[in-house]
């Protein structure tokens, strides 16, 4: 950044405004900058900028300014020459900087590249590289400021009196590396929400298999990791699993990758560990932006409040230090000064969706490993239903980082693990090349589970929700529109009429806020949509009430006009690249040949997208070749929900055991009120004490006791904001009258 800063001003303060500032990352260009004066351009290469002195870089920018000024038709003759020493340049010729083979393999593997500078002129046209394993270093050697490699004389292990298997390494160095893999560590006790006093105290009843039978038998879902008392969640059985895996992993060495297929609770498992071993405290969640928020949210359930994360979302940001967690987007990583980061004392990375990394020569990947190999002691645990996807050298930089021993060179891996093949007369890079010996090789370093070997823990119907944050605008609009509907509600209030107003007039009256809700949750559904289009190979359908929020998810989708869909444009790019058709069903096509049409075009496609009418798919259409769809606008009749789905999938030719219904909630509105007590109402009624009688919704009912809500939570957040409510106004001015 530093650099094609000072490169532009220095263009524009000759006046070369037209020219243009470009850069590159790939080490195998052999420049430091070049000028390409048929396109008006200086092309810098950061890969090799992060790693010359400030010195070269310098003087490397105002070398090729110089071109620029006086045409690259002079090449290097007196007139460059003179123009190179006025920018306070040296005379040399442009650098060549082909790296070694070897140093470029040291650097995509985490290794440490020193440089030897020339002391007459501090710049280097032959440099000289000396590469440093810092990985392999005897971390007690590191303290005494020797660099000793770790190389193991022997070892024995012993059970201690917790019953933990201790693992002591002797050095050649003759220190001494302790490894404790815990035994019996009670995730099972995991439990959402039970930092509250009320959970904290239920003696928990979890469903029985019989039961969860017998609700299936009459079309209702009973989740085997319900309380049906308290109605919080516990961890799956597998998910206990891959936490103990990740526990042992973490233990033996410096990360362990959690890598189940999309909907298997990833973030629960990684949760896991900070709970029950506070030595991992504090740590930090490296995340996509568009989901920092969801992260807090999970934190705060399954971890409690005394885990308040902080989300650092600038590069000014202040680090408040003594929390036990923080959250940072990948992207900000590049702009942060990471001195900040250093001094947190992070003991734990989770490297959300950590494919984002897969580029071993991209500086985002540089910045993760630079927070990843800071202190030795501090471990990395990735996530990702996809670690590699295209291309088996794309696993690399995660493995390297998990165990920098054992992927200890780039290069050594894909010469052992990666296959080739020839399109044509060119070599193209494949996938893993042994698949099932790679498994075997990896097998401490990461877990993976795909649906099909846990559908058996799972409900029929598995619903999870995807927490979303208004922005400032949003916000203030929702706030207008609640305000609104309290006024009116109030009317009847103070006058002592409330129970005369009409339940479907309430919903009404809600209608504004419910739209303002569904188009500000559009960018996170659809940042959802980019995870699913990555991580799965699966269809999905996107619920929707308004017509405006399904045509506006329908373009982001399909639009490949970057000009016209700058924020989309990738994703609607992918789509259309890997042939996904996007089909959008509404009230029109209800009952007619359009319609029908639709539904099996989707049905016969391998993979498609559907934006769909929650009301006009209630009935007479057939989705049973998807098995995931978003409930992205909640409607005011859970019954209305349920017929689209499960409804619309839960039908014969359907494949999947499990129907997974994603609800983007908007915090603190109206979507989160109704989920409240729309999932009250499925826990209370379960199938034990509903005596098998299948839960009916009352439309007016809802509307009144969603008003009352409202109104209450409105006036709650005026009390807490020191404004009192219009109700509180009204009444001490007449008794003062």
């Amino acid at each position: 950044m530093k650099a094609t800063t000072l490169c532009r001003n220095t263009l524009n303060q000759y006046g070369l405004t037209d020219w243009g500032v470009g850069t590159t990352t790939d080490p195998k260009h052999s420049f430091l900058g070049i000028c390409m004066g048929k396109d008006k351009k200086i092309i810098l290469n950061a890969f090799h900028i992060d790693i010359h002195p400030d010195s070269e870089v310098i003087d490397t920018i105002m070398h090729e300014v110089a071109h620029a000024i006086v045409g690259t038709i002079n090449g290097h003759n007196e007139v460059w020459q003179a123009k190179a020493k006025e920018l306070g340049a040296s005379t040399l010729p442009c650098s060549h900087l082909d790296l070694p083979a070897h140093v470029i393999d040291a650097i995509r593997s985490g290794q440490i590249v020193e440089m030897t500078v020339e002391e007459e002129t501090h710049i280097i046209r032959r440099p000289k590289y000396t590469v440093t394993r810092l990985q392999d270093m005897c971390p007690d050697c590191a303290v005494l400021g020797k660099k000793t490699v770790a190389k193991e004389k022997f070892a024995f292990e012993h059970i201690d009196k917790d019953g933990n298997t201790v693992k002591l390494i002797t050095l050649e160095c003759f220190h001494i590396l302790k490894k404790i893999i815990p035994r019996g560590t009670p995730f099972e006790t995991m439990i959402s929400n039970d930092w509250k006093p009320e959970i904290k105290s239920c003696s928990h009843e979890w469903p029985t298999k019989e039961e969860v039978t017998e609700a299936k038998k009459i079309g209702q879902t009973l989740p085997p990791n319900q309380c049906k008392k308290c109605h919080e969640f516990k961890l799956f059985n597998f998910q206990i699993i891959g936490a103990q895996r990740a526990e042992s992993g973490l233990s033996m060495q410096k990360g362990f990758g959690i890598f189940d297929d999309m909907g298997l609770g990833k973030t629960v498992q990684g949760l896991a560990i900070p709970k029950f071993h506070p030595k991992y405290c504090p740590f930090m969640v490296v995340t996509k932006s568009a989901i920092t928020y969801q992260w807090f949210k999970q934190i705060i359930r399954w971890l409690g409040p005394d885990y308040m994360a902080q989300i650092i979302r600038t590069s000014k940001d202040y680090c408040m230090p003594g929390l036990k967690a923080y959250i940072i987007p990948y992207d900000l990583l590049r702009r942060f000064p990471q001195e900040k980061l250093f001094k947190l004392g992070i003991k734990l990375i989770i490297l959300d969706e950590c494919q984002q990394i897969k580029n071993p020569d991209s500086s985002r990947t540089q910045e993760v490993r630079k927070l990843v190999s800071n202190d030795p002691l501090t471990k990395v645990l990735p996530l990702s239903a996809t670690p590699w996807k295209n291309r088996g050298d794309e696993f690399f930089p995660v493995l390297n980082m998990m165990d920098p021993i054992k992927f200890y060179s780039h290069q050594a891996y894909l010469d052992t693990h990666v296959e080739y093949y020839y399109h044509g007369n060119k070599r193209k890079m494949g996938g893993i090349r042994n698949p099932e010996k790679f498994k075997e090789f990896v097998g401490e370093l990461l877990i993976r589970r795909e649906y099909n070997e846990v559908m058996d823990e799972f409900p029929d119907v598995n619903r999870m929700k995807l927490p979303v944050q208004l922005d400032d605008l949003q916000q203030s609009e929702y706030d207008d529109a609640t305000s609104d509907f309290v006024k009116w509600y109030n009317e009847y209030v103070i006058s002592g009429t409330e129970e005369q107003i009409n339940g479907i007039e309430i919903l009404a009256k809600l209608s504004r806020m419910r739209h303002i809700t569904g188009l500000a949750k559009i960018p996170a559904t659809l940042t959802f949509m980019e995870r699913f289009l990555e991580d799965t190979d699966r269809k999905m359908v996107i619920f929707v009430h308004h017509k405006d929020v399904g045509q506006l998810m329908y373009r982001a989708l399909t639009n490949t006009d970057k000009a016209t869909n700058p924020e989309w444009y990738e994703l609607a790019l992918a789509i259309k690249e890997q042939g996904i058709k996007v089909f959008q069903y509404t009230s029109t096509h209800t009952g007619k040949p359009e319609g029908f049409r639709i539904q099996e075009e989707f049905n016969s496609s391998k993979r498609a997208f559907m934006i769909a009418s929650t009301l006009a798919c209630g009935e007479g259409i057939d989705l049973q070749s998807c098995a995931d769809t978003m409930m992205h606008e909640r409607q005011w009749n859970p019954q209305n929900e349920d017929q689209a789905a499960p409804g619309r999938f839960r039908r014969i030719g359907q494949l999947s055991g499990v129907i997974n219904i994603t609800v983007p909630e908007a915090v603190d509105t109206v979507d989160e009120y109704l989920d409240n007590m729309v999932e009250e109402k499925r826990g209370r009624y379960h199938v034990v004490m509903n005596k098998g009688e299948v839960i009916r919704w009352s439309e007016g009912d809802i509307g009144k006791e969603l008003g009352a809500l409202i109104a209450a939570k409105h006036k709650e957040k005026m009390s807490r904001n020191g404004k009192v409510p219009a109700k509180t106004k009204i009444t001490q001015i007449a008794a003062f009258q």
